[in-house]
């Protein structure tokens, strides 16, 4: 092997020389690193150091601070002032000149350790002078013996009260109707923001709400006057109060006893007939009004119809309507009516159940609702809400998409996800009780029993109820004609003969759809008699 090729076999042993001349560069490298870390280190320690020296300052000050104003000579510092106090205290301790120039990790355990020691002052209680808590006892008993029984006045929340108030502001109201009494809750706030108010007529069929009206128009300062209707003629038979010494007045505010509430037992759509047997003073007599003198038309001068049900029969569940709640499938507001919902999911047919549940539910699985209902009933009666649900099953109303999104809504539920027995529940309702048959005869009988320049509002809180009070009032004012095609039972007007004061529905405030859910789909429609 020659020279050459012995040099060549000797590669690496001649490339050392470069590896040993990069050794000292490599360890110098390796230092610096090693150097920067351990600077690194040293300075996270002292941050963490520094942090917690601040927060046994400031703890230290908050003490000082609570004890001096634990005397009673000593003024309490504002806290935020205690605060800013404490903050820049934190940030000139740590040799920093302000916030923004805080390195991230110093700011965050100064801002940590604040935030604990005014945490722990203000959850620490303050002393109080026995002779101080004895003078405080006293006033707050009240408050809540007062809360106790504002929680019994008020069983349910009215919607949309403000603005109905406001619908009827400006005019002197002084014969007033409420086509859907229920606790009174609308009833009692007109009373009081019209005093002038002479008469009052609530109808109602549910005998629960009766008592509680009763008592709170009592409370408001009405004389209250049942009044029974006889289920052939609207034959209405009532023991109206009468001052002996003037029993020849014509007004039906008797004199010491405020104005008179008639109590109706029966559905709005008797109103007209109902209202021409009732003493409601002289604009009834000669066709007057306080509005407006001409002599033409009826005599009441506001009348309000908050349609749907209420929270109250919701609630209930001996009453039927909620499917949330198991109990008896019954569903009427009046518990004397003969129809009741589980007549009719026994004894309907699969078409009647399908055409109710589709027209009245607007539920696109009406066939196989219907059908899973008849099914069901083969075997066994369905005779409770929660048997009805079952046989619904988890068909229509919504989808697992909806179920997925976790999206909920303030009251629990979501809101577009709608529970499949939703449609299904209002349908058979809105059947058993005649619900919009009663709304679209009731709307041109209200409008006749309104004086020249009464005034009619009516709240609806689905679309089939909305549907048919838009176009009655549209109709009622002489505008064209919707071309949408609208029911059977919806009356057509003759002429003219009112003016529409919402161009627009009225909806909930977002403050009110936050107190109470159940208002989000409410809309209020007011029309003014020409």
């Amino acid at each position: 092997m020659s020279t050459r090729d012995t040099g060549r076999l000797s590669g690496p042993r001649h490339g050392s020389g470069t590896w040993e001349g990069l050794g000292p560069v490599i360890i110098v490298l390796v230092a610096v690193h090693i150097a920067a870390l351990l600077f690194w280190i040293v300075s996270l320690h002292d941050f963490k150091a520094q942090g917690r020296h601040q927060a046994a300052l400031i703890a230290r000050s908050a003490t000082t601070h609570r004890r001096s104003s634990m005397s009673p000579t000593a003024s309490a510092r504002p806290l935020r002032l205690l605060h800013a106090c404490a903050c820049r205290k934190a940030v000139a301790a740590a040799g920093l000149p302000g916030a923004r120039h805080a390195r991230p990790s110093a700011a965050a355990a100064t801002t940590a350790a604040t935030t604990a020691a005014l945490r722990q002052l203000h959850q620490r209680p303050r002393r109080v002078s026995s002779s101080a808590s004895a003078a405080a006892e006293p006033a707050v008993a009240p408050s809540a013996s007062s809360s106790a029984a504002a929680a019994v006045e008020e069983p349910h929340i009215s919607v949309l009260l403000t603005e109905v108030l406001a619908a009827f502001e400006g005019c002197s109201v002084r014969r007033y109707v409420d086509g859907t009494l229920g606790a009174a809750g609308h009833a009692t706030a007109m009373l009081r923001k019209h005093p002038e108010m002479e008469s009052l007529v609530g109808f109602d069929l549910d005998p629960t709400a009766h008592q509680l009206a009763a008592a709170r128009l009592a409370a408001a300062g009405a004389t209250v006057v049942p009044v029974a209707v006889s289920a052939v003629g609207a034959r209405a038979s009532f023991e109206a109060p009468v001052d002996s010494s003037s029993s020849s007045s014509s007004s039906s505010r008797i004199e010491g006893r405020g104005p008179t509430a008639f109590i109706v037992r029966s559905n709005f759509g008797r109103m007209q007939a109902v209202l021409q047997q009732l003493p409601l003073g002289s604009g009834t007599a000669d066709g007057s009004s306080s509005n407006d003198t001409s002599g033409s038309g009826g005599g009441v001068d506001a009348i309000l119809l908050d349609l749907g049900v209420s929270s109250m029969q919701v609630d209930t569940a001996d009453r039927g309507f909620s499917f949330m709640k198991d109990g008896p499938l019954d569903m009427r507001m009046d518990p004397g009516a003969p129809l009741s919902a589980e007549g009719a999911v026994n004894s309907w047919s699969e078409a009647e159940l399908g055409r109710v549940i589709k027209e009245y539910g607007e539920e696109r699985h009406w066939r196989a609702i219907a059908r899973r209902i008849v099914e069901a009933r083969e075997s066994q009666a369905i005779t409770t809400t929660q048997q009805l649900v079952r046989a619904i099953g988890s068909i229509g109303g919504g989808g697992a998409g909806a179920r997925k999104s976790g999206r909920r809504g303030a009251g629990g539920g979501d809101a577009k996800y709608k529970h499949p027995a939703t449609r299904t529940f209002q349908a058979l309702r809105i059947a058993v009780n005649a619900e919009l048959q009663s709304v679209a005869q009731a709307l041109p009988d209200a409008i006749d029993c309104l004086a020249p320049g009464g005034r009619l509002a009516v709240i609806t809180f689905h679309s089939l109820e909305d549907r048919i009070v838009k176009w009655a009032f549209r109709r009622a004012a002489g505008m064209a004609p919707s071309d949408e095609q609208l029911p059977s039972y919806c009356l057509p007007f003759e002429e003219a003969s009112v003016r529409i004061l919402t161009r627009r529905p009225v909806t909930p405030s977002e403050d009110e759809q936050r107190a109470n859910v159940r208002c989000r789909s409410a809309k209020l429609r007011v029309v003014q008699k020409l």
